[in-house]
């Protein structure tokens, strides 16, 4: 929320045309961003849950060998874009290859695999902190867009140092190695997973980069706004899945029955949880782009109400993604993002040139939808069982009468809709037996 809050910041400052130039940047480093973390993110959480006792000596080699190749890739992402780029993108991009550094010696995937959570918890809360005080104090207007990446730096440079030095509650040794013969048989494992990643980023971002060609940095700059509210979705789904990946993991290794209860759970409770923020943010777009940046994105709100669909979708792939990386099928996770970025490439192509941010909207919500039916596939091929319906009609029940709400109040503020939304589907879904009490505590029943 605290990293949110700063991109809304950002996005009120620069307007929509220097927002956009930000957006491409971002799109183009997350290429980078993502390769320089060879696979580790994911890989190393599921190898330190299942060989702790090796991490002391495993733990230095990787972070080592992985910092180098960060380093590398922030020198030619600078040179690369210095050398092709117009201004002022070529400039923003060569700054923000600076966030490249902190890539490397970055330990969340080690205090994950322990399930030691709460240090990545405040590291990155402190280092988002620290990147809102930055703009804070130094981006007030337009020609300030080059003073962005130099605060992200200094947001994650501060995270990344507090999770290096806090490996120390882990026993594990605060070191850098260049071991490759510890390191080298996990990056090379990991492959699959880069790949893997920078396909999806093709699905994430490449119609920020189609409308960069095709239109222009205001129509980018809509689009990005709009984006930034799915990317927050984005980042909650990805923090579950990471948190789901050693828990299942270990479920397991106890056996067929606990680990497919566990992935039943997990289908069904992310769909509960999703399906109302897609109808909710639907009848609600407009009003909360405006509320969020101001009039000047409305334009945005339609957008992003073809958007905001695309967030059960990506709860049910991300399951199933977490589910084939427990099984070790990181080669199967590469294939069914290869199928979805060339169904979202061919849409992109299809639908941008003539509907510009329609028409990428709506090619990231078939490219999701299709992304989690071929997820869904693949995880059958392993063995994991089919989410039957039954387990997700009290959710769709409760859905229902939250749109029937919606259609026939018809609210007329973000505030009056939000309520509406989450009185209606709370109280249906309780009144089906999706909500119960253990304890004092509620729960999902679902």
């Amino acid at each position: 929320m605290v990293a949110f809050g700063a991109q809304v910041y950002v996005a009120n400052r620069l307007g929509p045309a220097m927002l956009g130039v930000v957006g491409f940047a971002n799109a183009v480093l997350l290429y980078f961003r993502n390769t320089a973390q060879c696979g580790v993110d994911l890989l190393g959480v599921r190898k330190v849950a299942e060989e702790r006792e090796r991490m002391p000596e495993a733990v230095p080699a990787l972070l080592g060998c992985r910092t180098l190749i960060a380093f590398g890739l922030a020198a030619l992402l600078a040179a690369l874009s210095l050398a092709f780029l117009p201004s002022p993108e070529a400039e923003v991009l060569a700054l923000y290859a600076l966030t490249l550094l902190t890539v490397g010696p970055d330990a969340r995937w080690v205090h994950t695999g322990f399930q030691d959570t709460r240090p990545v918890a405040v590291a990155r809360v402190l280092g988002e902190v620290t990147f809102v005080g930055s703009v804070l104090l130094l981006v007030h207007a337009p020609e300030h867009i080059e003073r962005v990446p130099l605060a992200q730096f200094a947001g994650d440079a501060l995270t990344t140092v507090l999770l290096f030095v806090w490996l120390r509650r882990l026993g594990l040794p605060r070191v850098l190695r260049l071991d490759w013969a510890v390191a080298g048989p996990v990056l090379r494992r990991g492959l699959p997973l880069v790949g893997n990643v920078l396909l999806g980023l093709t699905i994430y971002n490449s119609d920020l980069i189609f409308l960069w060609v095709f239109r222009d940095q205001t129509t980018v700059g809509y689009y990005s706004g709009a984006y930034q509210l799915i990317s927050f979705l984005i980042n909650m789904a990805m923090a579950y899945s990471i948190s789901l990946l050693p828990a299942l993991t270990q479920a397991a290794r106890e056996g067929d029955v606990p680990r497919d209860g566990m992935y039943a759970d997990a289908h069904a409770q992310s769909f509960a949880v999703g399906l109302p923020v897609a109808i909710g943010g639907a009848f609600t777009a407009g009003a909360l782009m405006t509320f969020v940046y101001g009039d000047e994105f409305g334009p945005s709100g339609p957008a992003l109400a073809l958007l905001v669909f695309t967030v059960p979708f990506m709860l049910s792939k991300e399951v199933d993604l977490i589910a084939l990386l427990v099984r070790g099928r990181e080669g199967a996770v590469l294939r069914m993002t290869a199928w979805a970025v060339g169904v979202n490439v061919v849409l992109n192509l299809a639908l941008i040139p003539t509907f510009g941010i329609l028409g990428a909207a709506a090619s990231t919500l078939a490219t999701e939808a299709a992304r989690a039916a071929i997820a869904r596939v693949f995880a059958a091929a392993e063995g994991y069982p089919p989410t039957r319906l039954p387990r997700l009609a009290r959710s769709l029940a409760a859905g229902g009468v939250m749109a029937a709400a919606f259609l026939l109040v018809g609210p007329t503020s973000l505030w009056t809709g939000l309520a509406l939304g989450v009185v209606t589907y709370l109280g249906a879904l309780a009144a089906v037996g999706g909500i119960g009490l253990r304890g004092r505590v509620p729960v999902l029943r679902v």
